[in-house]
Parts: C-alpha cells; sequence; structure tokens
C-alpha cells in the first residue's frame, strides 16, 4: 500500500509483518462481524488500519466510520497518515476525492469515511455505516458525554448492516477493566501466532519468560547479551532468526468454539516486532522493573499485556508482609531524609513520618494521632536515632491538609513556614503529581503563603504499586513494629473506575478509617517538594573518625501511637 512510516520505508511489504495479513483479511471472512487487536506498539497497527481503509477505497468502496479517542488523534491520523497514503499512490487516483474532503470526512467514490472523537456523542450518532474501526479503544472515556458508553454508540451505527458488518476494535491495553481486554476475553475464538523454532522446528508462541539476559548487567550490556530460548530443545534463537520465522508463522486459536465465531481475537507482544530486537526489549525492561511506573508501561506497551494489579484491591495482611526488621523511632542506614504528612480531623491529628532513600525507597517511621498543634509541633521537632545508635535525624518538611480546620492550618504553616506546607487533595484530574497555588496576596517583605494541591490518585497509585516490589530498594516498607491497625487504614480504600474512564481511588466503606493512609499521600508529595526521587547512593568512606556523642533522642510520649 503506500510507503509506510518505518526505518524501512518504501512500498508495503507483507513478509515484513506477515501477522498482521489474517487481521486485514478478516474483512473479507464471511460470518465474521467483530475483529479485536490487542497490541503493543511497534508491531504496525496503525498501518494495519490504513491498509484496510486503502482496500476498501480502493476494491470495495463503502461507508465507514473510524473513531479515535480525541479530536487531536484525529485530526493527527486523518491528516498526516492516511491523506498521505491516499495522494501519494496511484490505485487511489480518480477515487479518492481530495477537494472534496476534509479531515473529519474523506470522500471518495462509492462511499466515503467519517471521523468521530470518542469524546463527542454527536461525532457518533446519525451515521449508518457497515464498516466501523474504533483505535486506541482503552484511551476512550467510560462514557461519552452524558451518552452511553463510546463502544455501544458505535455498534448501534452498524445494526443496519446484518450479515455485511465489520467492526475492528484495537487497542495497547491498559488493565483488564479496559475495553481491549473485555472485548478479547469475550470473543469467540482467541488467536496466538505461532512460529517454528529454526533448530527443533517446533511452533510455539514468542513468550517473555523465554527471553534469556543477566537481570543484574546495566542495560546497554543486556541490549547486546540477549538470546530467545526455544522453549522445547532450548535451542538458541537470536534476531537473525526472526524474519524467517515470522514469514513461516501461522495463528492458532487458543480455546475452542461451537458453531460459527461471530468475533475473533488477536494477541501479540513486541517480541514479534521487526524493529525491535530481543535485547532492545530486555534492556527496557532493565530500566523498567524498579519503577513500578514505568514498569506497567512496559507491560502495556511492549508485552501487550493488561497491567494486573494485585494493589488495585489492597488487603491488609499483604501490607504487613512489608515490615522491616528496623523497629518503630529507629530511622534506617539507608535513609537519607525525613518528611511527615498530616490529616487534620475535628477532634485529632493524624500524622506520619517517613524515612526516604535513593531508588524512591522509604520506611514508616513512626505514626499516630495529637489533640492539638503544640503536640504536633513536639512531634515534628523530635530527634530520632538511626540504627547505629549515633546518627541523627529530623523532619526537614511535612505537609498538613487543609480539608479541615483551614484557617488553623494555615495559621500554623505560616508560623512554620518553610517546614510545613498546607495541601490539599485536587477534586478534579490533573496531568502533574502536585502543583502550588497562592492562598494570600503579595505583600512587601513578606513571601505569600502557597497551597499545594496533591494529585492523590497519582500517588496512592505509586504507593499501590510500590507494595507489589519485594522489601528492599524502591518499595514502601513498614517498620517493625506497625500494627495490624495501620495496615487496615492504609488498605482502607480501593481503585475504581469512575463515569470518564478513569480508575480513581474510593473508600471500600464508610465504616473504614483512612487517616493514615492520607498523611502516607502528604508525606510523599512534600517528599517531592524537596526532590526526593534524586537521591543517590552514598559511597562510605571507611577512614575512622571519632564521632561527637550524640544528644539524648526524645520519643514520642505515650498516648501519640494509635
Amino acid at each position: 500500500m503506500g510507503a509506510n512510516e518505518t526505518s524501512r520505508p518504501g512500498p508495503w511489504r507483507n513478509e515484513i509483518v506477515p501477522y498482521l495479513v489474517d487481521i486485514m483479511d478478516s474483512l473479507n471472512k464471511d460470518g465474521i462481524e467483530q475483529i479485536t487487536f490487542l497490541k503493543p506498539t511497534q508491531v504496525g497497527g496503525t498501518e494495519c488500519g490504513i491498509n484496510i481503509l486503502g482496500y476498501i477505497i480502493s476494491q470495495a468502496p463503502c461507508r465507514v466510520m473510524y473513531v479515535l479517542p480525541n479530536k487531536d488523534a484525529l485530526e493527527d491520523f486523518s491528516q498526516d497518515r492516511l491523506q498521505k497514503v491516499l495522494t501519494s499512490n496511484e490505485c487511489f487516483h480518480g477515487k479518492f476525492e481530495a477537494t472534496n474532503s476534509k479531515n473529519a470526512m474523506l470522500r471518495y467514490a462509492g462511499g466515503f469515511c467519517k471521523f468521530g472523537s470518542a469524546q463527542s456523542p454527536t461525532d457518533l450518532a446519525s451515521w449508518s455505516v457497515p464498516v466501523i474501526v474504533l483505535d486506541e479503544i482503552d484511551k476512550f472515556p467510560k462514557m461519552s458525554g452524558k451518552e452511553a458508553s463510546p463502544l455501544k454508540l458505535a455498534e448501534e451505527r452498524t445494526k443496519n448492516w446484518s450479515g455485511k458488518k465489520k467492526m475492528f476494535f484495537w487497542s495497547t491495553p491498559t488493565l483488564k477493566t479496559g475495553h481491549i481486554y473485555q472485548l478479547y476475553e469475550a470473543a469467540d475464538v482467541r488467536y496466538e501466532y505461532n512460529v517454528p523454532c529454526p533448530h527443533c522446528g517446533k511452533m510455539q508462541p514468542f513468550k517473555w519468560k523465554y527471553v534469556k539476559f543477566d537481570a543484574h548487567q546495566p542495560a546497554t550490556v543486556v541490549e547486546h547479551n540477549t538470546h530467545y530460548e526455544c522453549c522445547y530443545c532450548k535451542g538458541v534463537i537470536t534476531d537473525k532468526d526472526k524474519p524467517d520465522m515470522l514469514n513461516k508463522g501461522r495463528w492458532l486459536p487458543t480455546n475452542e468454539c461451537e458453531g460459527q465465531p461471530r468475533s475473533v481475537a488477536y494477541a501479540l507482544n513486541s517480541l514479534y516486532s521487526p524493529w525491535v530486537s530481543f535485547g532492545k526489549m530486555a534492556a527496557e525492561f532493565i530500566r523498567s522493573k524498579n519503577d513500578p511506573l514505568l514498569l506497567m508501561n512496559f507491560v502495556n506497551s511492549w508485552l501487550g499485556e493488561p497491567w494486573e494489579s494485585k494493589s488495585a484491591v489492597m488487603e491488609a495482611d499483604i501490607v504487613l508482609k512489608h515490615k522491616t526488621d528496623c523497629p518503630m523511632y529507629v530511622v534506617p542506614d539507608w535513609c537519607q531524609l525525613l518528611t511527615g504528612g498530616v490529616d487534620v480531623q475535628k477532634g485529632y491529628l493524624y500524622w506520619q513520618i517517613d524515612c526516604w532513600g535513593p531508588g524512591i525507597t522509604s520506611q514508616r517511621l513512626a505514626y499516630g494521632k495529637c489533640i492539638g498543634w503544640d503536640e504536633l509541633e513536639k512531634v515534628m521537632d523530635t530527634i530520632w536515632t538511626g540504627e547505629d545508635g549515633k546518627s541523627q535525624y529530623q523532619v526537614c518538611i511535612y505537609g498538613i491538609d487543609t480539608g479541615f480546620r483551614t484557617e488553623e492550618v494555615y495559621d500554623y504553616c505560616w508560623k512554620h513556614q518553610g517546614v510545613a506546607f498546607p495541601v490539599k487533595g485536587s477534586s478534579v484530574h490533573m496531568a502533574a503529581y502536585l502543583r502550588p497555588t497562592n492562598i494570600e496576596p503579595r505583600m512587601p517583605g513578606r513571601t505569600p503563603l502557597q497551597l499545594w494541591i496533591v494529585n492523590t490518585d497519582q500517588y496512592k497509585n505509586e504507593i499501590a504499586q510500590r507494595l507489589e516490589m519485594p522489601i528492599g530498594r524502591g518499595s514502601w516498607m513498614l517498620n517493625a513494629d506497625c500494627d495490624l491497625e495501620y495496615a487496615e487504614q492504609i488498605t482502607s480504600e480501593h481503585r475504581v473506575m469512575d463515569d470518564k474512564g478513569r480508575e480513581t481511588w474510593k473508600p471500600k466503606t464508610s465504616a473504614k478509617q483512612n487517616h493514615l493512609w492520607d498523611c502516607s499521600v502528604y508525606s510523599f508529595a512534600v517528599a517531592d517538594l524537596v526532590n526526593m526521587r534524586a537521591l543517590q547512593d552514598v559511597i562510605i568512606d571507611d577512614t575512622p573518625m571519632e564521632a561527637d556523642a550524640p544528644e539524648e533522642t526524645v520519643l514520642p510520649e505515650p498516648g501519640f501511637t494509635i
């Protein structure tokens, strides 16, 4: 079909990505009405859509609706991708009516392609079409305005074309609750692409677990020292073997279906991509494995799998497994700074102090509740001792929630400016982790107090994901004395999908307290204000030094802890 926008320019060649042939051919397979493509990035998914549209325009003109997540994606795909193909290939000359078209409506002899945005119900209404393509549907909102799901609205467009309709759904997955994985699981037949081993000839799908490399080596080394291992003969498979394997491969069903299937689903990972080497994929894993957010992207965009987070519904017993041997009130050796979070309630001030070290490693130092502001000040001014019995630490910054007793919080933060910061969870979706806003006018000789708006969902996501990591670097850990009540507060919420298709944290039940969960978020947020993520490992100088005698550590009085 036309020049493809990859590292291998020139006319389209099926032999480069043979796994796309069956997906494209499904347009002409009798009885098949719904085609789902669960895909990673870099496997030619966009070109697959362009080729299907190109075939329709050139060989079987009809009405088509092509739906993308938003208007920007619509404009980019239509103008910068599809129309370039239609104007640069001779097979469309005399068929594509460029002068009678616009980005949202491409006209051609015998039909048209209407583009729609999943965010606009009007784009998805009033058009009856036999072919509909929904691209990157996991980026679609759950609801389109006040109307039903855009998936359902789109399907409505084809109901008058019984026996002739074709509905294509494809996307990189997000979560198991996402649109694409739900469609994949519901398909009558699900296929995986099997390739022959160059040594024993046995057919097998490419699986991530058979990529062999040393996970302790840096990414730059791993990229050049990785191979694939046959799951049958254990033979070494290299990138040079991949093109021949792909061309000899075929899609095989993973389940059985009674009768004629009406819906089929295909799934791939980036190991199949001719543009991604085994080593490149292993290197990406090395760069991602210690950061839950990057790891989630690796699972979605490289493995083509939904992120299955155990933390979506956290349980107290799981959290308690993250207790270290370091007791309450003792700072671990790796710690480089302390931060605090305070949740203000009508009768109490709940507080938590956290230890932070390189690699976004954290551990709870202490937690409790106070009756008044003087008690809180005493807690935050406490000098804490390290595991060596000599090192001393003090909280360098803490965030105080402004949801209750707002003016009291502002007065306290003004008196402790530079150390105590007022914070508030965002009531709307925001892209950044946190952002400041002035809460008093600028005055000569006085720095205005700033309120920091916190993306609570983002911080809760990261805490939950770091709880899935084993105890050690990068993990979110508890001290040895954290009790069940603490763990129950940390697990008082779970992630649910809102009406706009975004996952947000909500209480499991109104009966459970979540004060220390909120304290954890505020402590994490202010840690970002002091650039906690940039902490580096300290190189220890073994030269003996005579240490000063430490001052006596002041521990919280009885009644502070919960």
